[in-house]
């Protein structure tokens, strides 16, 4: 039985430290090749050390974007975004192109239930993820999707935004929290916009969050109504 999960595991780009140190002594082009094996240990191997020396590199960023866009494997893709969540600010900005684009994972329409986490739920959008648990040095990134008019980014990068201040508790301040108020002004009349609004502000423990998620017990909306009330739960 241990034997056929270890090769179950092993298909889909599960590897150990034995499968990294037959790389070590390779060139970095001869890794490179080693991306596009048809062996899914080996892409998640190659992954795992040309990250060491090329994390930073704008060319390096593109390459993973595009591996992951396409990369079916559980544990290559694993790597990948673990690679990607060390990335600088100026990686974020290559990331935020692919917001909502990779995989079919993402709210489309509103759920059926509030979470019943009491953490902050793990965004559904692959890039979402990574970038929410990325350095708070790529936050203003994030503000800048929601100045723009994209409302499939905004919907993604909300779900990071809620998950990075709740994790990270020096980001919750007013003038961050401003710009959610902003957004649900803004798309007043967008209910999953409004939801994952709603949901963000369970990050931000402030007077007017409170003030805010409190006229949402109103709501004709039965989830954005259930929601707000376990956003300020999570904040009293």
């Amino acid at each position: 039985m241990l034997k056929s999960k270890k090769s179950y595991l092993r298909k889909r780009g599960f590897i150990d430290a034995s499968d990294i140190k037959i790389l070590e002594d390779k060139s970095k082009e001869e890794i490179g090749y080693l991306l596009f094996s048809d062996e899914p240990t080996i892409r998640t191997s190659a992954v795992a050390v040309l990250q060491r020396t090329e994390i930073n590199k704008p060319d390096f960023t593109s390459l993973l974007l595009k591996l992951l866009s396409e990369e079916k494997c559980l544990y290559v893709r694993i790597e990948i975004c673990e690679a990607l969540e060390k990335c600088d600010r100026r990686a974020a900005k290559q990331m935020i192109h692919y917001l909502g684009k990779i995989g079919s994972n993402q709210h489309k329409t509103l759920p059926g239930r509030i979470s019943k986490k009491k953490s902050y739920p793990l965004p559904r959008d692959i890039i979402a993820r990574c970038l929410a648990r990325m350095s708070t040095t790529v936050f203003e990134e994030f503000v800048n999707v929601l100045e723009t008019d994209d409302i499939n980014k905004i919907s993604e990068i909300l779900d990071a935004i809620g998950f990075m201040v709740f994790y990270n508790k020096e980001l919750s301040n007013e003038e961050n929290a401003e710009f959610i108020f902003d957004i649900i002004k803004k798309y007043k009349n967008n209910d999953i916009i409004l939801w994952k609004s709603i949901l963000c502000l369970s990050a931000f423990a402030l007077p007017k969050s409170l003030s805010v998620l409190k006229e949402f017990l109103a709501s004709s909306n039965t989830l954005l109504r259930s929601e707000a009330k376990r956003s300020l739960d999570i904040i009293i």
